[in-house]
């Protein structure tokens, strides 16, 4: 079997840093047989934004919700599955998740949100088209504190930003075990009980094939 890096890089936890961890995962496909949420599918097809997404930024969006809103299920379909397919990612962190997910109270869903979609799209094309190292500033310097602000983002705000395979799924889970971070900063930003809206975009690295970054936005207002 081949091997990839998914690597997953920095976060942004209400305007606070995390360092980066990364994941090597052999390259074959994740096969999963587990029935859809008609519910969350249904809620999300209500919002015209989410039809404007790529089918992996709504995959992300919609596992990030399964995640949030039925915790111990994603766990037992998503997450066991995963690591018995992949037991090379086992490790202190996903039995961390394991224990954090099974213990937490179902949250609420987040709304996909257009300005949130479009600020997500335009830091992950800015970091994919000129082949950028992973930051939260922009090639023209603005800080994730500015690029939210100018879009009129003031306080209880996050971001998260993922580098791999163009797989939602893959994107949320390796986000959620946060291998090497030890703040558990991106797990953290996902399962942030005040959080109610959410925009992801993913867009290709210049110079690397079949590599993607991943941007997701998420604020309380």
């Amino acid at each position: 079997m081949k091997r990839f890096t998914l690597i997953i890089i920095v976060s942004l936890f209400h305007l606070f840093g995390f360092s980066q961890g990364s994941i090597v995962l052999t390259d074959k496909p994740f096969l999963l047989d587990t029935p859809g949420d008609t519910a969350l599918t249904n809620w999300l097809n209500t919002y015209p934004e989410y039809s404007t997404c790529s089918k992996e930024e709504r995959e992300a969006i919609f596992w990030i919700n399964l995640a949030r809103s039925k915790p111990k299920l994603f766990v037992h379909n998503i997450l066991v599955p995963f690591l018995e397919q992949f037991p090379e990612v086992k490790n202190s962190y996903t039995r961390s998740l394991i224990s954090d997910l099974s213990a937490l109270e179902p949250l609420n869903f987040l709304a996909p949100s257009a300005s949130l979609i479009q600020i997500a799209g335009t830091h992950a094309k800015d970091l994919g088209a000129n082949q950028r190292v992973i930051s939260h500033n922009s090639s023209k310097g603005l800080s994730f504190r500015e690029r939210m602000n100018r879009a009129g983002y003031i306080e209880c705000i996050s971001e998260n930003i993922y580098e791999g395979k163009e797989n939602g799924l893959f994107s949320v889970l390796f986000l959620l075990i946060d291998t090497g971070v030890k703040s558990l900063g991106h797990r953290k930003n996902i399962l942030d009980p005040q959080m109610k809206y959410i925009g992801v975009s993913f867009y290709p690295v210049k110079g690397k094939k079949d590599i993607y970054y991943s941007v997701q936005n998420f604020s309380c207002k």
